[in-house]
């Protein structure tokens, strides 16, 4: 059986970014599609055995040490990237959050370079590192053409390595059941999709997981609170420590105004013009640079009055990290 829905936010576009982000709250999975265990056409016999290497050095042979008989949740990234693969990536890490201990007991999450020419095992550990990885989710490369193979595969056939795509694969390999799924709706949705893929597989078991109340935020009602979910929390909190991203309580009171909306609608150009402050925050968080995301000043007014009543709730509450 197959069933295919529209893809959305395929490439690395900030504007892809934000539509993503802001008008698909609640966004459906992007594809899913079936086959029997018996019939399964993207069992040993379709998906490579080849070596590939973890962000450790430790070498697998994929099919047989990674999926064979797993549910896995597969991504592809690459190092060098500063649009959307670290914003895919810090939502992976949300995802893994929420998954739990069920991460590398239940099911594996693996992220595949697609520039393995660059991204070698210390490329990719200092990268895993920069999101704060749990056990359980492996940064894989290898030689070129194995990688290459194994992604023509998987789907993701992209021959300009900026243009790959960004949804998430979902797969159980001993029922043959796979699906894509997307990083940038409601990861509620995501963590009970990632069950659906063994009937078997109790809620209980998925800690932190609160997959009865994964409602989209109302954009209309609270424009600052949705961007700031969608946009920023997953590389950002709001006094509770640094993330893939500093941390940005009380931001307001420790940056100008004009400065905090220039670099929230504009920090590349920021970059370029070498912003002693903007140049200061890449040198201390090299891995993730902050991607334009197309925010308008409006928007970046609702995202910061929104920081600002969740950092004066934090401070009055005693809550906040030291």
């Amino acid at each position: 059986m197959i069933k295919v829905f529209l893809p959305v936010a395929a490439t690395c576009c900030a504007l892809g970014v934000l539509a993503a982000l802001t008008l698909a709250p609640a966004a459906q999975p992007v594809a899913r599609f079936s086959v029997s265990a018996q019939n399964n056409r993207w069992g040993k016999d379709y998906i490579p055995n080849l070596p590939v290497v973890d962000q450790d050095g430790r070498i697998y042979n994929f099919y047989d040490d990674l999926i064979k008989g797993k549910k896995v949740i597969i991504n592809f990234v690459f190092t060098s990237c500063s649009d959307i693969c670290p914003l895919t990536t810090a939502r992976m890490a949300m995802l893994q959050e929420k998954l739990g201990d069920s991460v590398g007991r239940d099911v594996e999450m693996y992220s595949i370079t697609v520039d393995p020419e660059h991204d070698g095992p210390a490329e990719m550990k200092r990268y895993a590192e920069a999101f704060h990885v749990k056990p359980g989710w492996r940064f894989l490369t290898g030689k070129p053409d194995d990688i290459q193979l194994i992604r023509d595969r998987l789907g993701e056939r992209a021959r300009v390595k900026s243009e790959h795509r960004h949804e998430m694969l979902l797969g159980n390999d001993a029922i043959g059941d796979w699906s894509k799924d997307s990083a940038y709706g409601d990861l509620d949705r995501v963590v009970m999709n990632v069950q659906a893929l063994d009937p078997a597989w109790r809620a209980a078991d998925v800690a932190g997981a609160n997959v009865a109340g994964g409602q989209a935020v109302e954009i209309s009602a609270k424009p600052g609170q949705a961007l700031f979910t969608k946009a920023c929390a997953s590389c950002h909190t709001i006094g509770r420590g640094d993330r893939a991203g500093p941390d940005l309580f009380d931001v307001a009171s420790r940056r100008e105004p004009q400065w905090l909306t220039r670099f929230v609608t504009r920090p590349d150009l920021m970059m370029k013009q070498r912003d002693a402050t903007a140049l200061a925050l890449m040198e201390r968080f090299p891995v993730v640079k902050m991607p334009n995301l197309g925010l308008s000043e409006q928007d970046a007014d609702d995202v910061l009055a929104f920081i600002k009543v969740q950092s004066e709730a934090s401070a009055g509450t005693g809550h906040h990290h030291q």
